[in-house]
């Protein structure tokens, strides 16, 4: 029974540091830009950053991630570039640039959140993707 978990608490194990990195990574970008206000609560910051970063990919997730699992892709690019375009299209809804424009900061904010986005994918990957498709060998002794 043990050996049939391996798998669900591997993918959880890659979710929860893929999001703990983004989280990690704002709240250092968050110290970096307004540095009275963030860098004592560094720690804090990062755990509500990564809560939030769970909260935003967790319906995609749960329908990406057992394609992907199903599918056996074992490539980190797949991880990346779902990761990539969750983030960026992520990243321009919760700043609300739809609703008002601004193309050089809105771009901006894409690429940066992209590139975050494929960073945090790739860490899933190194975790849990790359062992995708395998499945549990069992032994039965009689």
């Amino acid at each position: 029974m043990i050996v049939r978990l391996r798998r669900p608490i591997r993918l959880l194990w890659g979710y929860l540091a893929a999001c703990a990195l983004m989280g990690f990574v704002l709240a250092c970008v968050a110290a970096w830009t307004m540095p009275e206000t963030a860098a004592p609560e560094v720690f804090a910051l990062t755990i509500a950053l990564t809560k939030l970063a769970m909260i935003v990919s967790v319906l995609p997730s749960i329908v990406v991630i057992p394609i992907l699992e199903w599918l056996g892709m074992r490539r980190w690019y797949g991880y990346a570039i779902y990761g990539a375009v969750l983030s960026a299209v992520a990243s321009v809804l919760i700043s609300g640039g739809i609703e008002r424009p601004q193309p050089l900061n809105l771009i901006t904010i894409a690429i940066c959140f992209a590139f975050l986005g494929a960073a945090s994918a790739t860490v899933y990957w190194w975790i849990a993707g790359r062992f995708a498709g395998r499945g549990v060998v069992l032994s039965e002794t009689e």
